[in-house]
Formats: C-alpha cells, structure tokens, sequence
C-alpha cells in the first residue's frame, strides 16, 4: 500500500509541475505578444514597405488610359480589376500612365492621358498633405486581418503618405513643372462603385456654371517623372 500511495504521490507531483511549466509558457507568450504589440512602429513598418516590399507589386500596374476607358463604360467590370478591403465599395488599384499636364492647380496637377483626348481625366495628388489608403490597399500587401488595432493600421497609411510627399511629390514639384510638360507615373487610386454615375472620369461635374470643374480620377504617385 506504501509503494502505491508513493507513486501516487509522485504522478500528482509530475503532473503538477507540467501544468506549472505549460503556464508559465503561456504567461511568456502572452508578454512577448504584448511586448511585440507595444513595440509595433508605423514608421518603421511603413519604411520596409515602402523600401523592400512595394517595388515588386509595382512591375505589374494597370494601364491607366485603359482602366479609365472601363471606369467610364463598364464599371462593374472595372470594380472586378480592383481590391477590396471586405465589403466595402470602394476599390484600390496601381495604374501607370503618362500625359500632359492641363493645369496645375494646389491639389496636384490635372493630366490628360487618353491620346484622343486634350481634356484632363486625372489629378495626379502633388500637394504637400496626402489622405486615404490608396497606396496601402492598392499593394494588396498589408492584410487588415493580421492587425488586432485598426489604429495602428491605419497610421500604416499615413506613414506612407509621408513618405509620398517627400520622397516622391517634394523632388518633384521642385523642378516646377509646367503646363504642358509630359509626364509619366506609377500611382494609386481609390474609386467609389458609383463614381462615375453621372460623370463620367474626364467630364464637367454639374454645377450651376456652365464650365464646371472637371470630374478626374485621382492617383497618388509612387513613381513620377517628366519625360
């Protein structure tokens, strides 16, 4: 009875210093996922974005005088060329292009880029302030699912666009351009399902004068030249 009361006493001990260890393993886990968490940079990550990872999604752009050919006459086969972040309805997309620059206003430079036509059909973003998440969702690089705080993925974005106006809008804008200049760009847009219901990309928008302003599609440049 001594021997069995024994082992007993030594298979509650093993046990006991099992499950001891197994939460001590799961107590580091859960510090080294907090510390990970706390130590998370948006800069940092928007960095090794901008600098490792992005280069590759940009061999593979879409024709921007094409896709703006779709957006104007078949959206729905547009939207199929986009990506989409769960149900929204608006849709990301990396476009190269190049054209002439129509005018240059303080929100960027409105561009022509369709051969058969003088009239401006982007705004090419070269203000010193860039908004959204164009860049970011365009990649298709950046998974929402692996971020528990949309705080931190959505300063990923802002990153970004600091990162757009120094090192691409800032050099730029530094050579003046003019109008008339021809220029090419690798960018990113952020189209709405119904953008172009009634106006279509490269038309007047409504409004009481007869001239109104111009309904573009804007892009925020990740490469921009003059050629």
């Amino acid at each position: 009875m001594k021997r069995k009361h024994l082992v007993f006493v030594i298979g509650i001990a093993a046990l006991a210093l099992v499950v001891s260890r197994s939460l001590e393993f799961r107590r580091l886990d859960d510090k080294q996922a907090e510390e990970r968490i706390a130590r998370f940079s948006p800069a940092e990550y928007a960095r090794d974005f901008w600098d490792n990872r992005l280069p590759a999604a940009l061999d593979h752009p879409q024709a921007a005088d094409a896709l703006i050919r779709l957006f104007n006459t078949d959206m729905k086969a547009a939207i199929a060329k986009g990506r989409t972040l769960g149900q929204s309805r608006v849709h990301a997309y990396l476009l190269d292009g190049r054209g002439r620059i129509v005018a240059v206003e303080k929100e960027g430079l409105l561009v022509s880029v369709l051969a058969d036509d003088p009239n401006p059909e982007v705004l090419l973003c070269t203000g010193t302030y860039i908004a959204g998440n164009a860049v970011r969702d365009a990649s298709g690089l950046v998974d929402v699912s692996a971020f528990s705080d949309t705080m931190k993925f959505n300063r990923i974005s802002a990153e970004i666009n600091r990162i757009v106006v120094q090192e691409v809008i800032a050099p730029f804008v530094a050579r003046t351009p003019q109008v008339g200049t021809s220029v090419r760009f690798i960018g990113a847009a952020e189209v709405a399902e119904d953008a172009t219901e009634k106006t279509p990309f490269g038309g007047r928008e409504q409004s009481e004068q007869p001239n109104g302003p111009w309904h573009l599609l804007r892009v925020v440049p990740i490469r921009l030249e003059v050629e």
